[in-house]
């Protein structure tokens, strides 16, 4: 009787047991793994979601709306102890297949075949108030390293074959505001052989914790806050195996007609109409890519246009450009960039003025483009020049180089530029000189111009030597406002061609090469520097410096 009472009794526990194992471990898996797996809240992030739905015959887990959500209630926003970089991350599912529950039971390990994030939206804050390296940069190792302590809370290992991200939101903010910088929408992406332990956490080969990634937007569009114009990207992709970034068209596309965008800036602006094709980022760092960073080798463009658009009956507003040549723009940039090489391939500029006095524009062609630029960075640690090589056919002609140094330490905007241009039929500028300058060139060959600049915030420095003989001009007045039609002013004529020498050098004289000094006006661009200069030199070659006006 004893013998089976003490059976009994042991039945009885074993009983117990299995009925106290399988609620402990039903609790375990529906509870403690999923906190375990999906991100326990802590002091820096708090974590929710509304429910779990565990499967252990299937190994299948699914989590509805997870959301990791920076806790401004543990620091306050302008800690200098928090990272440079925060996350906030919804997702309104969460399907986990594959799932091997024994070793989160055992071993406190995560293994699973694939994860699938369905219509995520992931936020990453830009912090200008957290902690920088030694160095000065940014700390792009917090977020990572900060990611990978929240994951393993309670585990030894997360270990995924495959990540699936569909149809996500990608936003890059300033905070704790929350102002925009980046939007992107409808973006998919696979991440590949995902491990996440104390091995991996400093592995600077993968991204985000992958062996291999990439991503896949098929169209981001901005709009500028004012309404002006719209920047779009198509078909954008990641690939971190062989570390490129591609994106196969960019546009920068003004929103309104010539006369409506002139109407609704109501001051002389330019209209830019941009539109880019085939650009490859080379060697990228690709965790700098996701953290809204342009680090890269080198970028390739393979064709470049670019309209530019300026109405001069409009008044100039009366505001200082001083600090906002490229370079010095460059500096300005919220994100970090640094392109050892970009290369464009084939271009084209056009820059089209409107002149008040005749309501015809003119325009500029600079066709067959190809350009280098070298050192493209606002990277504190960099060398201090920035060197653009740009090679054109000058109105799809006449051959023209131009090189130019920017000093991107210098804080007066210090830059060099040196160009010239071959032998070409003066008349071919009658399209610029007719609508713009009311001169027509009758006739005369120019052999060669060459120029070398320094130019600061304040003036241009330097010298030109123009070639040129048989020159003959025309001085013009329109027949009527708006109309094509001019007709000579022969007094004027005359007087013009009596003053101006018909040849440099003059037959049995030196070359005539003369010193320019040139004071910027402050309310125009770097450009429009170069051109006066250029414009005072050879004034000054001819002999009439001063004597037909400025430069438009």
């Amino acid at each position: 009787m004893k013998k089976l009472l003490l059976l009994l009794v042991l039945v009885l526990l074993i009983a117990a047991g299995m009925v106290y194992y399988k609620k402990w471990r039903s609790n375990f898996l529906h509870k403690k793994v999923p906190e375990l797996v999906f991100l326990k809240s802590d002091s820096l992030y708090r974590i929710i979601y509304d429910a779990v739905d565990v499967d252990e015959v299937d190994g299948e887990i699914m989590i509805k709306n997870l959301q990791l959500i920076p806790d401004s209630t543990y620091k306050k926003p302008t800690d200098s102890s928090l990272p440079r970089n925060l996350l906030r991350v919804t997702v309104p599912e969460v399907f986990i297949t594959g799932v091997q529950t024994d070793a989160a039971v055992l071993d406190k390990e995560v293994i699973a075949s694939k994860v699938k994030l369905t219509s995520p939206v992931v936020t990453m804050y830009n912090n200008k108030y957290g902690a920088k390296n030694k160095d000065n940069s940014n700390d792009t190792t917090a977020t990572t390293d900060k990611i990978y302590k929240i994951l393993l809370r309670g585990l030894q290992k997360i270990k995924v074959d495959t990540i699936l991200i569909t149809d996500a939101d990608y936003h890059i903010c300033h905070w704790p505001n929350g102002d925009t910088i980046f939007s992107g929408s409808k973006i998919n992406a696979r991440l590949h052989h995902i491990n996440i332990s104390d091995s991996t956490s400093t592995d600077t080969s993968r991204v985000l914790f992958a062996e291999n990634a990439s991503l896949d937007v098929s169209d981001i569009v901005i709009r500028n806050k004012r309404g002006l114009y719209q920047y779009s990207f198509k078909e954008i992709q990641l690939l971190s195996g062989n570390r490129s970034f591609a994106v196969k068209k960019l546009h920068i596309t003004p929103l309104l007609s010539e006369a409506a965008f002139v109407k609704a800036a109501k001051w002389q602006t330019d209209r830019l109409d941009f539109d880019l094709y085939n650009l490859l980022f080379k060697h990228v760092n690709v965790q700098e890519i996701l953290n809204g960073n342009l680090i890269a080798n080198e970028l390739t463009i393979k064709n470049a246009q670019f309209n530019i658009f300026r109405d001069k009956s409009y008044p100039s507003k009366k505001e200082s450009k001083i600090g906002h040549y490229p370079h010095q723009e460059l500096l300005k940039i919220p994100i970090d960039v640094a392109l050892k090489k970009v290369i464009v391939q084939s271009g084209h500029i056009e820059y089209k003025e409107k002149n008040p006095q005749t309501e015809k524009s003119g325009t500029v062609v600079f066709g067959n483009v190809s350009a280098s630029l070298l050192n493209v960075t606002n990277m504190k640690d960099n060398s201090g020049i920035t060197t653009v090589n740009f090679n054109a056919r000058l109105l799809d002609k006449v051959p023209l180089s131009a090189t130019l140094q920017f000093y991107m330490k210098n804080k007066n905007g210090k830059f060099t530029v040196n160009g010239s241009m071959k032998t070409t039929d003066a008349t071919i500028f009658n399209p610029l000189s007719k609508p713009m300058g009311l001169v027509e060139i009758n006739s005369g060959t120019i052999q060669s111009l060459d120029f070398n600049f320094i130019c600061d915030d304040y003036k241009a420095k330097g010298i030109i030597q123009l070639l040129y003989n048989d020159l003959k001009i025309k001085i013009l007045k329109q027949e009527e406002l708006g109309t094509s039609a001019y007709k000579p002013k022969k007094l004027f004529s005359f007087l013009a061609n009596s003053m101006i020498p018909d040849a440099n050098p003059l037959k049995n004289k030196p070359v005539r090469i003369v010193t320019v000094n040139h004071t910027r006006d402050t309310q125009r661009s770097m450009f429009n520097l170069i051109w006066k200069a250029i414009f005072e030199g050879a004034q000054k070659t001819v002999g009439i410096e001063g004597k037909l006006g400025a430069a438009p």
